[in-house]
């Protein structure tokens, strides 16, 4: 049996809501005899458009500094290059910061400081990136981002000047002028036929917000970019009519459509990709042959295949036809192959999505020959530390790789992890990944349970629904603790209830009690990385490794120095009552 493409699909596919804006801009040296100015506008391509948005930067070179126009040109086109350039995990934050950073630095180290001279690569900055129905503002100078709605000008950003007269001011900030970089940022709330307005302070200082929201008020329902600029050509003259002795520069942003979806939209959409029926040795899946079925579940089917044309097999995982009708789980299968086509580690899976083409929903992975974690301590229920501690390692390897894109797995535990025949390992199943960039969108359905595995979850995330690196720190100690001893750090829940309301609830059992051959540092190690109150627990992957290759002596002194109802109060009060339970029969026998 081959499975193409001819097909027929019962459901219909959705028209996908997608963000849409229409810009318009002018910029012109006005008095002056150059154009110190810049502003520019880009949209990428449908890929970025869900994980960066849309960019529309304008920047205002100061005047007294020698390469003021360069300093403008550079801000907003290096600024929109390299924002495009960071990794598609990312937040908008992180990515904006990361890059203005890095353009703060280079324009600072072109000065130099050692003459004694001024400043000669300063410009204001001001950047409005729409992404879903969310504005994300970046801030710093003169220059000014407002938004017209509701016919109402609401300037949103604050000029960072201080004013010297009725017409002078001195500039307080700009790119370039600091070591140090201090940015105002700004989240807002976008929506259908918002205008949002750029402009340097040759125009704001010199038309007035009355004289703008008239000539914007003037816009049709849908202006086209062509009338966009003309509007803003309007604005820039009037500038110059009213006095403006500066460059004179206005860009405005037309929200023409924004991906506000409902949930039945996204679910409608979800449900239009057909699951493949269950496959037997020899099947085909648009070029796929079936060698061996690898894994069979209630969840997912996994096979062994091969495909012409590629010398190594691949693994086909396909989700079960228990799940056709729920779109969260379909969801975060798409989600793993996203995370997997944009993770390159020897400790992490690889994960292709299905042919762009085709209508069948699967995923084209990696083939590990090797086995998972839990049947790896089976077969050694007493390892020694040497061998955990370079299972861990390679883990932290993969978890860093994780940290750096800012995702989180957020389902760690033993069955998704792989140990290959040469001993590395690798982390499969990040259909539950936590994605910054992606979770900042309206366009995910809502997650009412936490995302995880029973015993292996941290606290934060069963009591808040919270999760970050921190939580996969804490699944990674129950794994090792797990690892050492086969049992859990923990009183095992038998249920999805949660029955702990707070942190405290949650008490650790020493590893010595399962394994008295381990020594106390080791213990000590474990507890902190599994303490359930996430502000005591290790604030990064690197002081766990530490700790498990370099004894950490001083912990060990100061835990015995602790009295024993803190060491272990469990047997603190086994001890009270042992003592009352005597003192009772001695007052019987008297």
């Amino acid at each position: 049996m081959s499975i193409n493409e001819d097909v027929t699909v019962s459901h219909q596919q959705s028209s996908t809501a997608q963000l849409q804006l229409n810009f318009g801009g002018y910029s012109c040296a006005g008095k002056k005899s150059q154009n110190q100015d810049a502003f520019a506008a880009y949209t990428p391509n449908d890929n970025e458009l869900s994980s960066k948005g849309v960019v529309a930067a304008i920047a205002d070179g100061v005047s007294s500094a020698s390469k003021a126009a360069e300093a403008a040109q550079i801000a907003v086109t290096q600024f929109i290059e390299q924002y495009y350039s960071t990794p598609a995990t990312w937040s908008t934050q992180k990515s904006a910061a990361k890059v203005l950073t890095s353009l703060n630095q280079w324009l600072y180290s072109q000065t130099d400081n050692s003459t004694g001279q001024a400043q000669q690569w300063l410009t204001t900055f001001s950047a409005f990136i729409a992404k879903s129905s969310t504005g994300y503002l970046f801030h710093l100078g003169d220059t000014r981002i407002s938004v017209f709605k509701n016919n109402l000008l609401e300037t949103i950003t604050n000029d960072h000047n201080r004013k010297q007269g009725a017409t002078s001011a001195i500039l307080t900030r700009a790119l370039g002028a600091d070591s140090r970089l201090q940015v105002d940022v700004h989240q807002v709330d976008i929506h259908v036929g918002d205008v949002y307005v750029l402009t340097c302070d040759g125009v704001h200082d010199f038309v007035s917000a009355k004289c703008i929201k008239q000539k914007l008020s003037r816009l049709t329902s849908q202006p086209s970019e062509q009338e966009l600029e003309k509007v803003s050509k309007s604005i820039v003259q009037r500038a110059i009519a009213n006095g403006s002795d500066d460059n004179v520069s206005c860009l405005l942003v037309f929200v023409k459509a924004t991906p506000n979806r409902k949930a039945e939209e996204i679910e409608r959409n979800l449900l239009s990709r057909r699951i493949p029926p269950a496959l037997n040795v020899g099947h085909k899946l648009d070029g796929y042959k079936i060698v061996k079925v690898i894994h069979a579940s209630t969840r997912s089917h996994l096979y062994l295949a091969e495909h012409e044309g590629e010398t190594s097999p691949v693994v086909i995982k396909i989700p079960s036809q228990n799940f056709a009708q729920d779109a969260i789980y379909l969801q975060g299968f798409m989600r793993e192959a996203w995370v997997g086509e944009r993770i390159n580690h020897c400790n992490v899976m690889r994960v292709k999505s299905d042919q762009k083409n085709s209508r069948f929903l699967y995923h084209v992975c990696e083939y590990i020959e090797g086995q998972t974690l839990t049947e790896w301590m089976f077969d050694n229920p007493k390892p020694n530390i040497s061998e955990v501690r370079e299972i861990v390692s390679q883990i932290v390897s993969a978890l860093r790789t994780f940290q750096r894109l800012e995702l989180v797995h957020r389902d760690l535990k033993p069955d998704n992890i792989m140990i290959d025949k040469y001993g590395s390992v690798k982390l499969i199943d990040y259909g539950t990944a936590l994605i910054a960039s992606l979770d900042e969108n309206n366009e995910t359905l809502t997650e009412t349970v936490p995302q995880g595995s029973l015993n292996y979850i941290a606290p934060e995330t069963l009591l808040e629904l919270k999760a970050n690196n921190i939580s996969d720190l804490f699944s990674l100690g129950v794994i090792c603790y797990e690892m050492l001893s086969g049992e859990l750090p923990f009183k095992p829940m038998k249920t999805a209830t949660i029955t702990q309301t707070e942190y405290q609830q949650w008490q650790y059992r020493s590893i010595k009690q399962f394994r008295p051959d381990l020594p106390l540092w080791l213990d000590l190690s474990l507890m902190q990385c599994t303490q359930p109150d996430p502000k005591l627990r290790y604030q990064a992957f690197s002081e766990l490794e530490v700790d498990l290759k370099k004894p950490n002596l001083t912990a060990v002194e100061e835990y015995k120095k602790q009295p024993i109802l803190k060491r272990n109060p469990v047997k603190f009060w086994q001890g009270i009552s042992l003592a009352l339970f005597i003192s009772l029969i001695i007052s019987i026998a008297a």
